[in-house]
């Protein structure tokens, strides 16, 4: 993994299904623009699994933001990590 390539994890068929479901909630889309400036050292391994702390708060920020879907540990971390390896959308 290098400065500025966000990596993406290996995950099961219905791991991937609710990443996907969350990768249209606002709010996670919200959060994924919110930490897209960041080294993505900081928010994955270069696995591509996102590290503790990043899904810890990505799901306490999703909590407080009024989030109410989630999935497993990782499931919102995940979403942000693929929304980020997207292309951006030009206004």
């Amino acid at each position: 993994m290098t400065d500025g390539e966000w990596p993406v994890a290996n995950k099961a068929a219905h791991d991937a299904e609710i990443e996907r479901r969350l990768m249209d909630d606002p709010i996670v889309r919200d959060m994924a623009e919110g930490v897209r400036a960041m080294n993505p050292a900081e928010l994955a391994h270069g696995s591509g699994k996102p590290r503790h702390a990043f899904m810890l708060a990505a799901n306490d920020e999703y909590r407080n933001r009024g989030g109410t879907d989630g999935g497993h540990l990782g499931a919102i971390a995940n979403a942000i990590l693929a929304l980020l390896n997207q292309p951006k959308k030009k206004s």
